[in-house]
Protein backbone atom coordinates (compact mmCIF):
# COMPACT_ATOMS: atom_id res chain seq x y z
CA UNK A 1 0.00 0.00 0.00
CA UNK A 2 1.34 3.39 -1.05
CA UNK A 3 1.99 5.92 1.59
CA UNK A 4 0.66 9.43 1.42
CA UNK A 5 4.08 10.71 0.45
CA UNK A 6 4.40 8.17 -2.37
CA UNK A 7 0.94 9.07 -3.72
CA UNK A 8 1.91 12.72 -3.73
CA UNK A 9 5.09 11.99 -5.67
CA UNK A 10 3.20 9.78 -8.13
CA UNK A 11 0.55 12.43 -8.82
CA UNK A 12 3.22 15.11 -9.26
CA UNK A 13 5.15 12.97 -11.74
CA UNK A 14 1.96 12.15 -13.67
CA UNK A 15 1.00 15.80 -13.90
CA UNK A 16 4.54 16.71 -14.97
CA UNK A 17 4.53 13.98 -17.61
CA UNK A 18 1.12 15.15 -18.89
CA UNK A 19 2.35 18.74 -19.04
CA UNK A 20 5.52 17.76 -20.91
CA UNK A 21 3.48 15.65 -23.32
CA UNK A 22 1.11 18.55 -23.97
CA UNK A 23 4.04 20.91 -24.49
CA UNK A 24 5.60 18.43 -26.89
CA UNK A 25 2.36 18.09 -28.83
CA UNK A 26 1.79 21.88 -28.96
CA UNK A 27 5.43 22.52 -29.89
CA UNK A 28 5.27 19.91 -32.62
CA UNK A 29 2.04 21.39 -33.88
CA UNK A 30 3.48 24.91 -33.90
CA UNK A 31 6.71 23.73 -35.50
CA UNK A 32 4.74 21.86 -38.13
CA UNK A 33 2.50 24.86 -38.77
CA UNK A 34 5.50 27.18 -38.92
CA UNK A 35 7.13 24.95 -41.48
CA UNK A 36 3.89 24.79 -43.47
CA UNK A 37 3.47 28.59 -43.26
CA UNK A 38 7.07 29.18 -44.36
CA UNK A 39 6.61 26.77 -47.21
CA UNK A 40 3.35 28.51 -48.17
CA UNK A 41 5.02 31.94 -48.01
CA UNK A 42 7.85 30.66 -50.22
CA UNK A 43 5.24 29.57 -52.73
CA UNK A 44 3.52 32.96 -52.48
CA UNK A 45 6.83 34.78 -53.04
CA UNK A 46 7.60 32.64 -56.04
CA UNK A 47 4.11 33.19 -57.44
CA UNK A 48 3.51 36.85 -56.54
CA UNK A 49 6.98 38.34 -56.16
CA UNK A 50 7.18 39.39 -59.81
CA UNK A 51 4.17 41.67 -59.48
CA UNK A 52 4.53 42.79 -55.83
CA UNK A 53 7.66 42.36 -53.73
CA UNK A 54 6.75 41.52 -50.11
CA UNK A 55 7.95 39.45 -47.16
CA UNK A 56 4.59 37.79 -46.62
CA UNK A 57 1.14 37.58 -48.18
CA UNK A 58 -2.28 37.07 -46.60
CA UNK A 59 -5.45 36.22 -48.55
CA UNK A 60 -8.39 38.59 -48.19
CA UNK A 61 -11.91 37.35 -47.59
CA UNK A 62 -15.29 38.99 -47.39
CA UNK A 63 -18.66 39.27 -49.08
CA UNK A 64 -17.38 42.05 -51.34
CA UNK A 65 -15.48 39.41 -53.34
CA UNK A 66 -18.78 37.92 -54.51
CA UNK A 67 -19.50 41.16 -56.39
CA UNK A 68 -16.42 40.68 -58.58
CA UNK A 69 -16.67 37.34 -60.40
CA UNK A 70 -13.54 38.08 -62.47
CA UNK A 71 -11.40 38.12 -59.30
CA UNK A 72 -10.26 34.65 -58.31
CA UNK A 73 -8.40 35.76 -55.18
CA UNK A 74 -6.84 38.82 -53.54
CA UNK A 75 -3.79 38.96 -51.27
CA UNK A 76 -2.34 41.74 -49.17
CA UNK A 77 1.46 41.90 -49.03
CA UNK A 78 3.47 42.94 -45.96
CA UNK A 79 7.06 44.03 -45.40
CA UNK A 80 9.42 42.52 -42.79
CA UNK A 81 7.98 44.80 -40.08
CA UNK A 82 4.42 43.72 -40.81
CA UNK A 83 3.38 46.93 -42.57
CA UNK A 84 1.20 46.50 -45.68
CA UNK A 85 2.92 47.22 -49.00
CA UNK A 86 0.24 46.41 -51.55
CA UNK A 87 -2.27 44.03 -53.07
CA UNK A 88 -1.99 41.11 -55.48
CA UNK A 89 -4.97 40.15 -57.64
CA UNK A 90 -5.40 36.82 -59.39
CA UNK A 91 -8.00 37.32 -62.13
CA UNK A 92 -9.67 35.83 -65.15
CA UNK A 93 -10.70 38.85 -67.20
CA UNK A 94 -13.24 38.87 -70.03
CA UNK A 95 -13.16 41.32 -72.93
CA UNK A 96 -16.28 43.54 -72.66
CA UNK A 97 -16.95 43.37 -76.41
CA UNK A 98 -16.26 39.63 -76.74
CA UNK A 99 -17.26 37.31 -73.90
CA UNK A 100 -15.26 34.48 -75.47
CA UNK A 101 -11.99 36.41 -75.18
CA UNK A 102 -10.53 36.02 -71.72
CA UNK A 103 -7.10 35.96 -70.08
CA UNK A 104 -5.65 35.09 -66.68
CA UNK A 105 -3.68 37.84 -64.97
CA UNK A 106 -1.77 38.50 -61.79
CA UNK A 107 -1.41 42.20 -61.03
CA UNK A 108 0.16 44.16 -58.19
CA UNK A 109 -1.06 47.50 -56.79
CA UNK A 110 0.83 49.63 -54.26
CA UNK A 111 -0.83 50.06 -50.86
CA UNK A 112 -0.17 53.79 -50.35
CA UNK A 113 -0.39 55.23 -53.86
CA UNK A 114 -2.62 52.81 -55.81
CA UNK A 115 0.09 52.63 -58.46
CA UNK A 116 0.90 49.64 -60.63
CA UNK A 117 3.73 47.49 -59.25
CA UNK A 118 3.60 44.71 -61.85
CA UNK A 119 1.56 42.57 -64.21
CA UNK A 120 1.93 38.98 -65.40
CA UNK A 121 -0.18 36.87 -67.73
CA UNK A 122 -0.60 33.11 -67.43
CA UNK A 123 -0.26 32.77 -71.20
CA UNK A 124 3.51 33.05 -71.97
CA UNK A 125 2.84 34.21 -75.54
CA UNK A 126 0.49 36.95 -74.40
CA UNK A 127 2.84 37.80 -71.54
CA UNK A 128 5.57 38.65 -74.04
CA UNK A 129 3.17 40.85 -75.99
CA UNK A 130 2.29 42.71 -72.79
CA UNK A 131 5.84 43.95 -72.20
CA UNK A 132 4.82 47.32 -73.64
CA UNK A 133 1.89 47.54 -71.24
CA UNK A 134 4.04 46.58 -68.25
CA UNK A 135 6.77 49.10 -69.09
CA UNK A 136 4.17 51.80 -69.76
CA UNK A 137 1.99 51.20 -66.71
CA UNK A 138 4.56 50.40 -64.03
CA UNK A 139 4.44 53.19 -61.47
CA UNK A 140 1.25 54.71 -62.93
CA UNK A 141 -1.86 55.26 -60.86
CA UNK A 142 -5.09 53.35 -61.43
CA UNK A 143 -7.71 53.47 -62.91
CA UNK A 144 -6.50 53.51 -66.52
CA UNK A 145 -7.99 54.27 -69.92
CA UNK A 146 -6.84 54.31 -73.53
CA UNK A 147 -6.23 57.66 -75.15
CA UNK A 148 -7.51 57.90 -78.70
CA UNK A 149 -4.59 58.57 -80.99
CA UNK A 150 -6.65 61.03 -83.04
CA UNK A 151 -7.89 63.18 -80.14
CA UNK A 152 -4.71 64.89 -78.93
CA UNK A 153 -3.72 68.43 -79.75
CA UNK A 154 -1.44 68.55 -82.77
CA UNK A 155 0.86 71.51 -83.37
CA UNK A 156 0.35 71.40 -87.13
CA UNK A 157 -3.39 72.08 -86.85
CA UNK A 158 -4.91 75.56 -86.98
CA UNK A 159 -8.35 76.78 -85.96
CA UNK A 160 -10.22 79.96 -86.81
CA UNK A 161 -10.45 82.50 -83.95
CA UNK A 162 -13.83 83.45 -82.54
CA UNK A 163 -15.48 86.54 -84.01
CA UNK A 164 -15.44 90.06 -82.62
CA UNK A 165 -12.26 90.01 -80.53
CA UNK A 166 -10.61 93.36 -79.82
CA UNK A 167 -6.87 93.60 -79.25
CA UNK A 168 -5.71 94.12 -75.69
CA UNK A 169 -5.19 92.35 -72.36
CA UNK A 170 -8.27 90.94 -70.66
CA UNK A 171 -8.85 89.40 -67.27
CA UNK A 172 -11.44 87.52 -65.21
CA UNK A 173 -11.38 85.99 -61.73
CA UNK A 174 -13.76 83.99 -59.61
CA UNK A 175 -15.71 85.99 -57.07
CA UNK A 176 -15.35 83.22 -54.50
CA UNK A 177 -12.48 80.97 -53.48
CA UNK A 178 -12.23 77.22 -53.80
CA UNK A 179 -12.00 74.89 -50.83
CA UNK A 180 -8.24 75.48 -50.57
CA UNK A 181 -8.80 79.26 -50.36
CA UNK A 182 -7.45 79.79 -53.89
CA UNK A 183 -9.10 82.30 -56.22
CA UNK A 184 -8.73 81.28 -59.88
CA UNK A 185 -8.08 83.83 -62.59
CA UNK A 186 -7.43 83.84 -66.33
CA UNK A 187 -5.50 86.52 -68.19
CA UNK A 188 -5.72 86.63 -71.98
CA UNK A 189 -3.97 88.73 -74.60
CA UNK A 190 -5.55 89.40 -77.99
CA UNK A 191 -3.50 90.48 -81.00
CA UNK A 192 -4.70 90.68 -84.56
CA UNK A 193 -8.14 89.47 -83.50
CA UNK A 194 -6.93 86.14 -82.08
CA UNK A 195 -5.80 84.80 -78.72
CA UNK A 196 -2.00 84.96 -78.50
CA UNK A 197 -1.34 84.47 -74.77
CA UNK A 198 -3.29 82.78 -71.97
CA UNK A 199 -2.45 82.38 -68.29
CA UNK A 200 -4.46 80.33 -65.79
CA UNK A 201 -3.41 80.53 -62.16
CA UNK A 202 -4.84 81.20 -58.68
CA UNK A 203 -3.76 83.39 -55.78
CA UNK A 204 -4.57 82.53 -52.18
CA UNK A 205 -6.59 84.51 -49.66
CA UNK A 206 -3.66 83.94 -47.32
CA UNK A 207 -1.05 86.22 -48.89
CA UNK A 208 1.79 84.26 -47.30
CA UNK A 209 0.78 81.28 -49.47
CA UNK A 210 2.31 80.89 -52.92
CA UNK A 211 0.17 81.02 -56.05
CA UNK A 212 -1.20 77.63 -57.01
CA UNK A 213 1.29 77.08 -59.84
CA UNK A 214 4.29 77.59 -57.55
CA UNK A 215 2.65 75.66 -54.73
CA UNK A 216 2.11 72.68 -57.06
CA UNK A 217 5.74 72.66 -58.18
CA UNK A 218 6.98 72.80 -54.58
CA UNK A 219 4.65 69.97 -53.53
CA UNK A 220 2.43 72.13 -51.30
CA UNK A 221 -0.53 71.70 -53.66
CA UNK A 222 -1.11 68.22 -55.11
CA UNK A 223 -3.58 66.71 -57.56
CA UNK A 224 -3.68 63.38 -59.35
CA UNK A 225 -1.63 63.12 -62.51
CA UNK A 226 0.87 65.78 -63.53
CA UNK A 227 1.60 68.85 -61.40
CA UNK A 228 -1.19 71.41 -61.57
CA UNK A 229 1.21 73.97 -63.09
CA UNK A 230 1.98 71.56 -65.94
CA UNK A 231 -1.70 70.83 -66.52
CA UNK A 232 -2.47 74.55 -66.51
CA UNK A 233 0.23 75.14 -69.12
CA UNK A 234 -1.10 72.30 -71.27
CA UNK A 235 -4.68 73.56 -71.26
CA UNK A 236 -3.59 77.14 -71.98
CA UNK A 237 -1.47 75.89 -74.88
CA UNK A 238 -4.49 73.99 -76.19
CA UNK A 239 -6.67 77.11 -76.09
CA UNK A 240 -4.04 79.02 -78.08
CA UNK A 241 -4.43 76.34 -80.74
CA UNK A 242 -8.21 75.84 -80.63
CA UNK A 243 -8.99 79.58 -80.08
CA UNK A 244 -12.39 78.72 -78.62
CA UNK A 245 -13.08 77.20 -75.15
CA UNK A 246 -15.98 75.22 -76.65
CA UNK A 247 -13.46 73.24 -78.71
CA UNK A 248 -11.81 71.86 -75.57
CA UNK A 249 -14.45 69.10 -75.39
CA UNK A 250 -15.30 69.67 -71.74
CA UNK A 251 -17.60 66.98 -70.35
CA UNK A 252 -20.34 67.49 -67.79
CA UNK A 253 -17.95 66.51 -64.98
CA UNK A 254 -15.58 69.32 -65.99
CA UNK A 255 -12.85 67.12 -67.48
CA UNK A 256 -11.59 66.64 -71.02
CA UNK A 257 -10.03 63.67 -72.77
CA UNK A 258 -8.40 65.45 -75.68
CA UNK A 259 -5.59 67.45 -74.05
CA UNK A 260 -2.34 65.60 -73.38
CA UNK A 261 -1.53 65.48 -69.66
CA UNK A 262 -4.70 67.26 -68.44
CA UNK A 263 -6.73 65.22 -65.96
CA UNK A 264 -8.00 67.99 -63.66
CA UNK A 265 -11.35 69.74 -64.03
CA UNK A 266 -11.17 72.56 -66.59
CA UNK A 267 -14.62 73.94 -65.72
CA UNK A 268 -13.27 77.08 -64.06
CA UNK A 269 -10.75 77.70 -66.86
CA UNK A 270 -13.46 77.42 -69.52
CA UNK A 271 -15.82 79.75 -67.63
CA UNK A 272 -13.17 82.42 -67.06
CA UNK A 273 -11.85 82.13 -70.63
CA UNK A 274 -15.35 82.73 -71.98
CA UNK A 275 -15.65 85.74 -69.68
CA UNK A 276 -12.34 87.11 -71.03
CA UNK A 277 -13.59 86.61 -74.60
CA UNK A 278 -16.83 88.47 -73.82
CA UNK A 279 -14.82 91.23 -72.15
CA UNK A 280 -12.67 91.49 -75.28
CA UNK A 281 -15.71 91.83 -77.51
CA UNK A 282 -16.91 94.64 -75.26
CA UNK A 283 -13.48 96.31 -75.03
CA UNK A 284 -13.54 95.75 -71.24
CA UNK A 285 -9.79 95.58 -70.56
CA UNK A 286 -7.97 94.19 -67.55
CA UNK A 287 -7.49 97.69 -66.11
CA UNK A 288 -11.24 98.41 -66.35
CA UNK A 289 -12.01 95.03 -64.78
CA UNK A 290 -9.72 95.53 -61.77
CA UNK A 291 -10.94 99.09 -61.23
CA UNK A 292 -14.55 97.86 -61.26
CA UNK A 293 -13.73 95.04 -58.86
CA UNK A 294 -12.21 97.60 -56.50
CA UNK A 295 -15.40 99.69 -56.63
CA UNK A 296 -17.53 96.59 -56.01
CA UNK A 297 -15.40 95.76 -52.95
CA UNK A 298 -15.76 99.30 -51.61
CA UNK A 299 -19.54 99.28 -52.08
CA UNK A 300 -19.87 95.84 -50.51
CA UNK A 301 -17.51 96.25 -47.55
CA UNK A 302 -17.75 99.99 -46.96
CA UNK A 303 -13.98 100.41 -47.07
CA UNK A 304 -11.16 100.05 -49.57
CA UNK A 305 -9.23 96.91 -50.46
CA UNK A 306 -5.97 98.69 -49.64
CA UNK A 307 -7.20 99.79 -46.23
CA UNK A 308 -8.31 96.23 -45.44
CA UNK A 309 -5.02 94.80 -46.70
CA UNK A 310 -6.62 92.41 -49.18
CA UNK A 311 -4.73 93.61 -52.25
CA UNK A 312 -1.81 91.28 -52.90
CA UNK A 313 1.62 92.08 -54.34
CA UNK A 314 0.42 91.46 -57.89
CA UNK A 315 -2.31 94.07 -57.46
CA UNK A 316 -5.21 91.62 -57.33
CA UNK A 317 -7.96 91.81 -54.72
CA UNK A 318 -7.52 88.60 -52.74
CA UNK A 319 -11.03 88.39 -51.36
CA UNK A 320 -13.98 86.00 -51.54
CA UNK A 321 -17.51 87.35 -51.93
CA UNK A 322 -18.94 84.02 -50.78
CA UNK A 323 -20.88 85.62 -47.92
CA UNK A 324 -22.74 87.94 -50.31
CA UNK A 325 -24.11 85.57 -52.99
CA UNK A 326 -26.87 88.04 -53.79
CA UNK A 327 -24.16 90.23 -55.33
CA UNK A 328 -23.46 87.89 -58.24
CA UNK A 329 -26.54 85.62 -58.27
CA UNK A 330 -29.49 86.27 -60.56
CA UNK A 331 -32.84 85.25 -59.11
CA UNK A 332 -36.21 84.98 -60.81
CA UNK A 333 -39.49 86.17 -59.32
CA UNK A 334 -39.86 82.96 -57.32
CA UNK A 335 -36.48 83.49 -55.69
CA UNK A 336 -34.79 80.68 -57.63
CA UNK A 337 -31.21 81.24 -58.82
CA UNK A 338 -31.18 81.40 -62.62
CA UNK A 339 -27.62 82.49 -63.36
CA UNK A 340 -24.59 84.39 -62.17
CA UNK A 341 -23.31 87.86 -63.02
CA UNK A 342 -19.80 88.69 -64.12
CA UNK A 343 -17.85 91.67 -62.80
CA UNK A 344 -18.61 93.58 -66.01
CA UNK A 345 -22.34 92.98 -65.56
CA UNK A 346 -22.22 94.09 -61.92
CA UNK A 347 -20.23 97.16 -62.99
CA UNK A 348 -22.87 98.02 -65.62
CA UNK A 349 -25.68 97.68 -63.07
CA UNK A 350 -23.83 99.98 -60.65
CA UNK A 351 -24.15 102.95 -63.05
CA UNK A 352 -26.49 105.35 -61.29
CA UNK A 353 -27.45 102.80 -58.63
CA UNK A 354 -26.31 101.84 -55.19
CA UNK A 355 -24.96 98.33 -54.93
CA UNK A 356 -27.40 97.60 -52.11
CA UNK A 357 -30.28 98.28 -54.54
CA UNK A 358 -28.78 95.80 -57.01
CA UNK A 359 -28.38 93.13 -54.33
CA UNK A 360 -32.00 93.37 -53.17
CA UNK A 361 -33.57 93.64 -56.62
CA UNK A 362 -35.09 90.77 -58.60
CA UNK A 363 -33.57 91.28 -62.05
CA UNK A 364 -34.16 89.28 -65.18
CA UNK A 365 -31.32 86.99 -66.22
CA UNK A 366 -28.47 88.79 -67.96
CA UNK A 367 -27.63 87.44 -71.42
CA UNK A 368 -23.99 86.76 -70.57
CA UNK A 369 -24.46 85.34 -67.07
CA UNK A 370 -21.75 82.87 -66.12
CA UNK A 371 -22.37 79.51 -64.48
CA UNK A 372 -21.94 78.80 -60.79
CA UNK A 373 -18.26 79.58 -60.14
CA UNK A 374 -17.80 76.62 -57.83
CA UNK A 375 -19.79 73.60 -58.96
CA UNK A 376 -21.74 74.22 -62.13
CA UNK A 377 -22.67 72.44 -65.33
CA UNK A 378 -23.45 74.49 -68.39
CA UNK A 379 -24.72 72.39 -71.29
CA UNK A 380 -26.11 75.32 -73.24
CA UNK A 381 -23.77 76.66 -75.89
CA UNK A 382 -20.86 74.57 -74.71
CA UNK A 383 -19.24 71.21 -75.14
CA UNK A 384 -21.21 68.75 -73.03
CA UNK A 385 -20.09 65.26 -72.07
CA UNK A 386 -17.06 65.15 -74.32
CA UNK A 387 -18.77 66.48 -77.40
CA UNK A 388 -16.30 68.67 -79.25
CA UNK A 389 -18.12 71.37 -81.16
CA UNK A 390 -17.46 71.37 -84.87
CA UNK A 391 -19.10 70.54 -88.13
CA UNK A 392 -19.12 67.49 -90.35
CA UNK A 393 -16.04 65.34 -89.89
CA UNK A 394 -14.72 67.65 -87.17
CA UNK A 395 -17.37 66.48 -84.71
CA UNK A 396 -16.37 63.75 -82.31
CA UNK A 397 -18.02 62.14 -79.31
CA UNK A 398 -15.69 60.96 -76.58
CA UNK A 399 -16.17 57.99 -74.27
CA UNK A 400 -17.90 58.89 -71.00
CA UNK A 401 -16.88 55.82 -69.00
CA UNK A 402 -14.59 52.80 -69.03
CA UNK A 403 -15.32 49.51 -67.27
CA UNK A 404 -18.32 51.25 -65.64
CA UNK A 405 -16.03 53.89 -64.15
CA UNK A 406 -16.65 57.60 -64.86
CA UNK A 407 -13.84 59.20 -66.84
CA UNK A 408 -13.52 61.79 -64.06
CA UNK A 409 -11.88 59.09 -61.92
CA UNK A 410 -9.35 57.97 -64.55
CA UNK A 411 -5.83 58.76 -63.34
CA UNK A 412 -3.71 57.48 -66.25
CA UNK A 413 -4.12 57.53 -70.01
CA UNK A 414 -2.00 55.50 -72.42
CA UNK A 415 -1.97 54.92 -76.16
CA UNK A 416 -3.15 51.44 -77.18
CA UNK A 417 -0.58 49.18 -78.89
CA UNK A 418 -1.53 48.42 -82.47
CA UNK A 419 -0.28 44.81 -82.42
CA UNK A 420 -1.92 43.60 -79.20
CA UNK A 421 -4.98 45.71 -78.59
CA UNK A 422 -7.15 42.95 -77.08
CA UNK A 423 -4.45 41.84 -74.62
CA UNK A 424 -3.83 45.44 -73.60
CA UNK A 425 -7.55 46.11 -73.19
CA UNK A 426 -7.88 43.05 -70.97
CA UNK A 427 -4.92 44.20 -68.89
CA UNK A 428 -6.49 47.61 -68.39
CA UNK A 429 -9.77 45.93 -67.41
CA UNK A 430 -7.87 43.87 -64.84
CA UNK A 431 -6.42 46.98 -63.19
CA UNK A 432 -9.74 48.82 -63.31
CA UNK A 433 -11.49 45.82 -61.73
CA UNK A 434 -8.86 45.86 -59.00
CA UNK A 435 -9.54 49.57 -58.52
CA UNK A 436 -13.27 48.96 -58.17
CA UNK A 437 -12.67 46.17 -55.66
CA UNK A 438 -10.39 48.33 -53.51
CA UNK A 439 -12.85 51.19 -53.74
CA UNK A 440 -15.56 48.92 -52.33
CA UNK A 441 -13.35 46.96 -49.91
CA UNK A 442 -11.69 50.05 -48.41
CA UNK A 443 -14.83 52.24 -48.59
CA UNK A 444 -13.10 54.84 -50.75
CA UNK A 445 -15.05 58.03 -51.37
CA UNK A 446 -13.98 59.25 -54.81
Amino acid sequence: MMTHSQIKIFVTEALLLAFLSAMLIVGGFLWSNDRADRRLQREYKQKFGTVLAAESYTPLTGKVLYDFPEINSVYRGYDKDGAPVGYVFDMTVVLPTDKNTKMDFRIGIDYETSRVTGIMCEDPKADRRLRYIESTLKGKQIPIAFRRADTTVSDDESYAPVDGLRDGIYYAQRLIDDRSKFVDYVEMEIKGGQITRVKWDAFNLDMTTEDRSYASLSGAYEISGLDWAVQSYNICHALLKFQDPDRLAMKSDGTTNIIEGVTCSIQCFVDLSKECINNSRAGYTKDKYLAALNRIYQETMGTSADADGVRNKAGYIAFSFEKTPELYTIYDESGTARGFRTVREIDALMSGKRLSDIMTATPTPAPEATPDPRDSRNPEGGAEDGYAKGSGEDEQTLTESIDDLPMSEVATYIYPPSDSYNEARLAIRAFNTGYKFLKAYLNWRV
